[in-house]
């Protein structure tokens, strides 16, 4: 396949350099691997194999040095126990008396050993009186040292030692009464106080548990771990449990005497024993002059080493192989499209002035050429249409306001000219000059009207305006309005812009029409000729005057009494969610309007339709959508024109209203929920620290007097009770768990001083917190 392929394509084709340089890569980084891999592994699983048996190592030095540590301070604890303390003044004459005393001592040390499972042997020696006391009985001294507890070698604890608190005695092996144990002895002269001991405590840890703690309830095969002390004897060491591990024990003298050598307190060393190579690694106890060693047999290692050689081998030759495959494959494919497009080319024939070129370049910089002259000739095209850009999106606003437009010409048509419409509803706004003309002082400034129109349209929210000139005595404005976010203020706010500007910069104003807001493009004209049929009514309202259509439509001639003030006051009582005003305003609505005459259909029709305005203005203001609140399908209108009678409607009307009162108030609870929980998370992880409200507020972002304002609403108390509230909380806890002083309590949660901490506990709870630790402990 590879020789008919290099048949196909010519001596210049891309494709050869491609697969070239491909297959020298992929052999290169191949071979690259394999060596590093195959020389480094020895050497990197044995710096990996030390690295993981000094940490072992470490892990198990630390937990020995807290075991012998906890026992320190357990032989401190005995020797001050009251019992034994009495016990070591007794006079020659009494101290057979206090048979009593004796046996507390004997339970003492029984309570001792039983809590404390490292201690096999634990026993209290007197030297004013030939007596020895265990966790068992009480001994005579030679009867004890004879029969009860022999040693070897055999210690002459008949002797008053020269050091004082605890020592290290050594490794002994216990022998009477067919016990082979091997212990370790710790001793500590009693009282510790004394320059002159009258006495000494003897424990006795078992090798087997320091071993088990060595090994850390795992096997560190391949290594061997012991212990040793200053002199070089061996203490305990991890379970033989094979032949290597016999091995290693056997040579673990001549091992010592390496590490020993060193004088060091930590490190690493690879040495030769009797014909062996191994790996050792030994660290030193921080707590006393015993030093740790681990030992891992070199060949074990080299043994994993070569067998991840002979794998990189394999992988290597398998990786070298397939990657070859591959890259040809994938070059393959990768050149197809090249070819096809090379191949399309030359269909249309080459006909551009360097055609001739095309036998001294391969397929890439063929096309690289003609893409070249492709994109020149497309940026010649732009530049063209971008000088006429202007001219035509003239044009094509002209045609949206004349209704030249489909609906789908608008959008296509919008989106190449840079003009689209991002949102689903359009309103018209006209601007007539007043005395005037658009072609008088202020164009001779160099000022483009359109233009000016648009820079004054920026920064007004969730609505996007384009303006044309119509004529020299109007300004068209299309506004494209927000559907699901609408702002009702958005044409007031445009139009305040224009006219304050004009006023301010050249003395002059408009007469400004205002169409109705359409859901569709193509219903922009309907708007237009809304917004032409205001300014009609300039006669009357005045010129500069700013004309909404709704204004000046004709009202029927008999009338509903719905007046401005009753709506603002109506849409106050929904936004406060105060039901009774709201029940009472419409009562006095419907009052006025549907008894004491029988209505026509007309003043039913204009009223109901009135109030479901304000409901639907009331949402708009509110930032929300009827979706929200009824539902995505309730339409407001629809269902008062489903009704068939005046008390449904009015049932309608008054329902509605209510479905919007009670969202608001859901609404605000909900945050009073969210801004609670903030609280309390703030609260909760600070209250040790000196807080203040200024510090709560920075921290939620609001100001000092709102949060003032609502803290109380929101949580039920002041800002001082509430992190006080919390505290106690706290320290209910602290009093039913611990027994930590009333002091260390009143300073962990917070408070200055104990004194403050009781006054306030007593006011939040009725009692003391002494008193309160009673009552609970007694209850439990």
């Amino acid at each position: 396949m590879l020789p008919q392929t290099l048949r196909i394509f010519k001596h210049k084709s891309v494709f050869i350099k491609m697969l070239l340089l491909f297959n020298i890569f992929v052999v290169m980084m191949i071979l690259a691997f394999g060596y590093i891999s195959y020389t480094k592994s020895a050497s990197l699983l044995i710096s990996e194999v030390v690295e993981s048996n000094n940490q072992y190592l470490e892990l198990a030095r630390s937990n020995i040095d807290n075991t012998l540590v906890s026992l320190d301070t357990l032989s401190l604890q005995v020797t001050l126990q009251d019992d034994i303390w009495r016990s070591l003044y007794l006079s020659e004459q009494t101290w057979d008396l206090d048979q009593l005393l004796f046996v507390n001592i004997i339970q003492y040390l029984k309570s001792v050993k039983l809590s404390n499972p490292m201690i096999s042997d634990l026993w209290l020696q007197y030297y004013r009186y030939p007596v020895v006391i265990n966790h068992e009985s009480k001994y005579n001294q030679e009867h004890y040292y004879n029969q009860i507890y022999v040693t070897k070698p055999a210690q002459l604890w008949q002797e008053r030692p020269k050091y004082h608190s605890i020592s290290y005695l050594g490794p002994m092996k216990l022998s009477a009464a067919g016990d082979g144990r091997e212990v370790l002895t710790f001793a500590r002269t009693v009282p510790f106080s004394d320059i002159s001991p009258t006495g000494m405590l003897y424990m006795n840890l078992d090798t087997e548990n320091l071993s088990r703690i060595l090994q850390n309830g795992s096997d560190p095969y391949p290594a061997f771990m012991y212990a040793i002390d200053r002199d070089g004897r061996l203490l305990f060491s991890s379970a033989v449990e094979n032949e290597q591990d016999q091995i290693l024990l056997s040579t673990s003298g001549t091992i010592t005497q390496k590490v020993m050598s060193l004088s060091a307190k930590n490190g690493h060393l690879e040495e030769n024993v009797s014909g062996s190579d191994y790996q050792i690694v030994f660290t030193s106890s921080r707590v006393n002059d015993w030093t740790y060693i681990s030992v891992v047999p070199t060949a074990f290692i080299k043994a994993k080493a070569n067998q991840f050689r002979e794998f990189t081998w394999l992988a290597a030759s398998l990786c070298l192989i397939g990657g070859l495959i591959l890259s040809y494959f994938l070059i393959n494919r990768m050149y197809r499209p090249i070819n096809k497009i090379v191949s399309y080319i030359d269909l249309f024939g080459r006909k551009h002035p360097e055609e001739n070129r095309r036998s001294a370049e391969d397929e890439l910089g063929f096309i690289d050429r003609i893409i070249n002259y492709a994109y020149y000739e497309v940026h010649h095209l732009r530049d063209t249409f971008e000088k006429h850009v202007p001219k035509l999106r003239q044009n094509f606003l002209y045609d949206l306001l004349e209704g030249r437009l489909s609906a789908a010409n608008v959008k296509e048509t919008a989106e190449e000219l840079q003009l689209p419409f991002h949102y689903d509803m359009f309103q018209i706004i006209v601007f007539e000059t007043v005395d005037f003309s658009l072609d008088d002082a202020i164009s001779t400034l160099g000022h483009d009207m359109t233009a000016l129109f648009d820079e004054l349209a920026m920064g007004i929210g969730g609505t996007s305006i384009r303006s044309i000139r119509k004529r020299t005595d109007k300004m068209v404005s299309i506004l494209n309005l927000h559907y699901e976010h609408p702002n009702p203020e958005a044409a007031s706010e445009y139009i305040s812009k224009v006219l304050v500007y004009f006023k301010h910069t050249y003395s002059r104003t408009f007469t400004v029409g205002v169409g109705k807001v359409y859901g569709r493009a193509e219903e922009i004209p309907l708007s237009y000729v809304d917004a032409l049929s205001s300014l009609q009514y300039k006669v009357v309202k005045g010129q500069g005057s700013i004309i909404f259509v709704d204004e000046v439509t004709k009202l029927p001639e008999s009338s509903f009494h719905y007046t401005f003030d009753m709506e603002k006051q109506l849409i106050n009582a929904i936004k406060t969610g105060n039901a009774e005003s709201l029940a009472r305003l419409l009562d006095i609505i419907w009052t006025k309007n549907l008894e004491g005459t029988v209505p026509t259909l007309e003043i039913i029709h204009n009223l109901f339709h009135a109030l479901a305005g304000t409901a639907i203005r009331t949402i708009y203001e509110l930032g929300a959508n009827s979706g929200e609140i009824f539902g995505e399908a309730f339409d407001l209108y629809r269902e008062l024109n489903q009704q068939s009678s005046v008390a449904e409607k009015k049932a309608c009307i008054e329902r509605a209203m209510s479905m919007i009162s009670d969202w608001i108030t859901a609404k605000q609870q909900g945050q009073y929920a969210k801004l609670l929980n903030q609280i309390k998370l703030f609260v909760d992880s600070r209250y040790r620290q000196d807080l203040s409200q200024s510090m709560l507020s920075e921290h939620l972002g609001l100001s000092s007097s709102y949060l003032s304002s609502i803290f109380k609403e929101v949580t039920g108390l002041n800002f001082a009770d509430y992190v006080n509230s919390r505290r106690i909380e706290q320290a209910k806890d602290l009093l039913r768990q611990s027994d930590v002083s009333i002091v260390e309590i009143a300073e962990k949660v917070g408070f200055s001083n104990s004194n403050t901490f009781i006054r306030v506990f007593k006011r939040h709870e009725g009692i003391t917190p002494g008193q309160y630790r009673q009552l609970e402990h007694s209850v439990s």
